[in-house]
């Protein structure tokens, strides 16, 4: 536990009883300089010289930290760490080390300092801290998805949820990379071929036969006739004398000629009488679907289901005709690239890079770096 805090009396055998006796014999507060044998160069301690005079009164509220060192691994939660003795929700001065070349991942958060926290806690990084990497978009293509997919977001190396922590790196600290968005589906082409037929005999029925029709309503009345083949409409138009009609199927053009009847009797009622086809031609468009966007690259950090980290991918190509090019993923910490629009269909964003530390904004931490920190702390 910390020494007590002043203006209570504060004998030097306190001292000893917090910081030990590393050197034994008499003891003397020159054995107890910060940063010596015996007293942890903490936060905690800073009111304790290094050098020079030293007095009781310096240790009022000092202690020596509880000192754990981490293991390489997954999702690590540091309240199991100072679980023996339990000492994260005690108010003592908590230092976790992370040697080189430790390296501790996430699939999200690759290490959390929980709420639960008392007292304080240096984290002392010469290791590699990696959050997860953001997942590539989903490429646009056809089934109602042509708009390419988000890039996911990469996940954040630390979370703080309690104040009280420092951090020192000497290390690697990065967020995951953002994954880039899909790329969007292209957009449709058509062409159209001028079909030309001959003569036909009467078959089937409209559309999918080959014939003309001739309508009448009631009492003999005429209507304008009407004419398929294989599938294209035309007509109806014109009356009884007609003998050639324009194709109304889209996109028109073409032109069916009437050919001999059928011999069809008439009736005082409502009735068609038919004829034979005489030729003609027939214009047909074909549209073939806008080729699939390319998928968003993976961002830059670690693969839970290869359980390694991987570096950011480039976006995926469009394919013809007209697809898209997914963005590229997100190097550490760094945002994914947004996939490419096609003139038919947009792109996906880019997944955001994921922060290399994290905390509720009434939290605040500390951070002493010289080594490196890819991300946004936050």
């Amino acid at each position: 536990m910390p020494i007590k805090s002043s203006p209570a009396p504060l004998a030097i055998s306190e001292i000893v009883t917090e910081f030990g006796d590393d050197a034994g014999g008499s003891d003397s507060l020159s054995e107890y300089y910060r940063g010596g044998a015996n007293v942890n160069d903490v936060s905690s301690n800073n009111n304790i010289p290094t050098s020079g005079a030293i007095d009781v009164g310096d240790f009022y509220g000092t202690g020596n930290a509880v000192i754990v060192a981490a293991s390489a691994g997954t999702n690590i939660d540091v309240a199991p760490l100072f679980a023996s003795p339990q000492t994260f929700t005690n108010a003592v001065s908590k230092i976790l080390t992370i040697a080189a070349p430790i390296q501790i991942v996430g699939n999200n958060i690759a290490l959390t300092v929980p709420s639960s926290m008392a007292g304080t806690l240096d984290i002392q990084n010469a290791g590699n801290i990696i959050g997860s990497r953001g997942n590539g978009g989903n490429a646009g293509s056809g089934g109602g998805n042509p708009t390419g997919g988000a890039g996911g977001a990469g996940g954040a190396a630390i979370s703080i949820q309690k104040a009280g922590v420092s951090i020192n790196n000497s290390g690697t600290i990065s967020g995951g990379g953002g994954g880039g968005g899909g790329g969007g589906m292209g957009a449709p082409t058509s062409t159209s071929n001028t079909i030309n037929f001959g003569a036909a005999n009467y078959t089937g029925s409209h559309p999918n036969g080959r014939g003309w029709n001739q309508n009448f309503g009631a009492s003999g009345a005429n209507q304008s006739p009407g004419a398929f083949y294989d599938g294209t409409s035309f007509g109806p138009a014109g009356g009884v004398n007609t003998s050639t009609l324009p194709q109304t199927t889209d996109p028109g053009g073409g032109t069916i000629n009437r050919g001999n009847p059928l011999g069809d009797g008439g009736n005082p009622g409502s009735h068609t009488k038919r004829w034979n086809v005489a030729g003609g031609s027939r214009v047909v468009a074909t549209t073939t679907p806008g080729g699939a966007g390319g998928s968003g690259g993976n961002g830059y950090g670690f693969e839970g289901d290869s359980s390694s980290v991987v570096n950011a991918q480039s976006g995926g190509s469009g394919s013809s005709p007209g697809g898209a090019n997914g963005g590229a993923g997100g190097a550490a910490g760094a945002a994914g690239t947004a996939g490419s629009n096609s003139p038919a269909n947009n792109g996906g964003a880019g997944g955001a890079g994921g922060n290399s530390v994290t905390s509720p904004g009434s939290v605040n931490y500390t951070v002493s770096n010289t080594g490196t920190i890819n991300g946004t702390q936050g």
